[in-house]
């Protein structure tokens, strides 16, 4: 059976996998919940009937308002088998009162959809009562739709597939829209499944595998390379909520214990978070040994961080050779790149004042190193090209630009907006063909024997005396002073401000104002110091407050603004016309 689209790859792993093998999530650390492929088929066939009968046509954007959960995957499930385009939207994971709901109606106004799946949870932490219609949209909760997922055989028989192709929409995944109205990527059924079959080459995932995360399940991450893959080969799949994880690390690691997980995926903080607070009690516990293949993606890869777990957790039976960092986004689906070697990752070490110089040369004997990781070659069927941002051209081997790619994984533009849409996915080369059009990513990086290296994003480069400073070099060393668990964010100053910020959450609670301000000496001394700079302006703000996109990375640019507008949650000012809070 050929799989063009994503309903040919539910189907086919209903048929294949049954009622043996299937997804539980666990919406605490001991309780849980499971549903068979064959189960999730049955209702999925159900539910589509009943939207398909209430007047939604193949074509028609569903938004998903949901927290983890089967709710959500029921939901999925029902979209992709009415034809319908699945649009994905976080209800409870932010700090302003409403900041939910008004994201919800943004999407709603921005993709016209007039139908918002979700559930009596959801609808409660967005303020909303059954029956409310935000932006005009139908509310419908998933419980009312079709049979139930272990019957529902007559309301599934009612069913008939969609007039959908590889070329029809599967998916808008939102961006974070911290700046703007938030841009839906439009991702077609045959870009899913190129992804997907890209991901399973990368990392080795088989029906055989037995996969566990926690991601969140709106974000690409999460649902491309963390839920829809293990439905693509029809693998076992068990997860909880990024809440979870955050409120106990640990769970992460047990479940992959007693599951025999063989994979599983995380962005860097999260192997670090584990690294510190995992105890000698708590590691006895744990057996690691299953895992086969860790991905690490969705911020920069630091290989102190990858290291550093590898020695914490070999006792516990995990193999540093199973860590696979990877590259990718929303615009390409997920997964560009993956590096799969045969033995633990390596840093790249190369010359600090090359970096800042836009080239990667080797380390001289008296010179600042700095190390790099390898996310690896482009996957099957995909090219990366590195290009000058200045003059389009491509660049020479071993300088640094901006990172283009090519594919059947890049997505088809942003819905509704064409002009945007344009630029970033109908790049070309200066010189080269006019027809070979590329996806503008954003981000700097270099090719090293095939493989990328990344450097950072052209938004968040900081540029001082004609030397190119990248931010999470500075916040790393910041953070390295700081509390377990508090992150910062670098950046340009602001006009008459220092020529460099850095803003950083502590814990001001447990920390006295005098502690503080000689902490911020500190902070500001060692990155002074450290990459030279002619000032640095410190900023502490209270702890969990520094703006992240939904996927954990920092947002520079967004923190830079709000500090401008003194809309930052201020506790010490060191360096800026401020006073302390």
């Amino acid at each position: 059976m050929t799989d063009n689209t994503f309903i040919d790859v539910m189907m086919r792993t209903a048929s294949t996998a049954g009622e043996a093998r299937g997804i539980r999530f666990y919406s605490s650390q001991s309780d849980s919940e499971f549903r068979s492929y064959a189960a999730l088929d049955r209702q999925a066939r159900a539910d589509a009937a009943t939207l398909t009968a209430r007047g939604h046509r193949a074509g028609d954007v569903a938004i998903l308002a949901f927290d983890p959960g089967l709710p959500f995957i029921r939901a999925i499930y029902a979209t992709f088998y009415a034809g319908l385009i699945a649009a994905p939207v976080p209800v409870a994971a932010m700090r302003q009162p409403g900041a939910a709901l008004r994201r919800l109606e943004a999407i709603i106004a921005d993709s016209r959809s007039t139908l918002v799946l979700t559930d009596g949870t959801a609808l409660a932490a967005m303020g909303l009562e059954p029956g409310d219609e935000p932006a005009g949209a139908s509310v419908t909760q998933v419980a009312t739709l079709g049979g139930e997922a272990l019957g529902g055989e007559a309301d599934a028989a009612a069913w008939t597939p969609p007039p959908i192709t590889a070329e029809s929409l599967a998916l808008l995944q939102y961006t974070s829209g911290s700046t703007g109205t938030p841009k839906g990527v439009m991702v077609s059924h045959g870009n899913l499944v190129a992804n997907e079959a890209a991901i399973t080459a990368a990392a080795g995932i088989s029906a055989e595998s037995r996969t566990m995360g926690w991601l969140p399940h709106y974000h690409d991450m999460g649902l491309v390379g963390q839920l829809l893959q293990p439905i693509f080969v029809g693998a076992d799949s068990v997860l909880t909520s990024p809440s979870q994880f955050l409120r106990r690390p640990l769970l992460w690691l047990r479940l992959i214990s007693e599951y025999r997980s063989t994979h599983t995926v995380g962005p860097d903080f999260a192997y670090g978070l584990c690294t510190r607070l995992v105890t000698d009690e708590q590691l006895a516990e744990l057996d690691l040994s299953a895992l086969e293949g860790v991905i690490t993606g969705a911020e920069p890869v630091r290989g102190t961080t990858l290291a550093a777990f590898s020695e914490r957790f070999a006792a516990a039976g995990f193999d540093g050779r199973a860590f696979i960092p990877a590259y990718g986004m929303a615009e390409t689906t997920l997964l560009v790149t993956a590096s799969v070697r045969a033995e633990p990752v390596a840093p790249i070490r190369v010359d600090a004042a090359g970096l800042e110089a836009g080239e990667l040369r080797d380390p001289s004997e008296s010179g600042k190193v700095a190390d790099l990781v390898s996310c690896g070659p482009p996957a099957a069927g995909h090219e990366i090209a590195i290009v000058d941002p200045s003059s389009g051209l491509r660049a020479v081997e071993g300088a640094i630009g901006e990172i283009l790619v090519r594919g059947p994984s890049v997505a088809q533009g942003y819905w509704n907006r064409p002009d945007e849409t344009e630029q970033v996915f109908g790049a070309g080369i200066v010189g080269e063909p006019a027809g070979r059009r590329y996806l503008r990513t954003g981000d700097l990086g270099s090719l090293v024997d095939g493989e990328l290296v990344i450097t950072g994003r052209i938004k968040d480069l900081i540029i001082i005396r004609g030397r190119n400073l990248y931010p999470q070099d500075l916040e790393t060393t910041a953070e390295g002073l700081l509390h377990s668990g508090c992150l910062s964010a670098a950046f340009e100053g602001l006009g008459s401000q220092p020529a460099v910020g850095l803003v950083a959450e502590v814990d001001s609670a447990r920390v006295p104002l005098d502690e503080l301000e000689r902490l911020a000496e500190a902070v500001r001394k060692s990155v002074v110091d450290e990459y030279t700079l002619p000032e640095l302006g410190v900023v502490f703000i209270r702890k969990g407050t520094l703006p992240r996109t939904t996927s954990g990375k920092v947002q520079r640019a967004l923190t830079r603004s709000l500090l401008a507008d003194e809309r930052l949650a201020t506790v010490l000012s060191l360096g800026f016309d401020r006073t302390a809070a």
